[in-house]
């Protein structure tokens, strides 16, 4: 009768290909704020664009 290998990683998926799921991989509605400071940023260069080509 054959001998029975050991089994030595009860706990395999443990290690650094691990993917850890915790707060920092969910954003959330937080992660949509560079998106909007994008949109506000190009609406005041254009209102400031309309401003100086009124004025000058």
């Amino acid at each position: 009768m054959p001998k029975k290998k050991p089994r030595r990683r009860p706990d395999r998926g443990k290690g650094a290909n691990d993917i850890h799921r915790g707060p920092t991989r969910d954003p959330g509605s937080t992660g949509a704020v560079g998106c909007y400071v994008i949109l506000v940023a190009m609406v005041g260069i254009g209102l400031l664009i309309l401003l100086f080509e009124l004025l000058g």
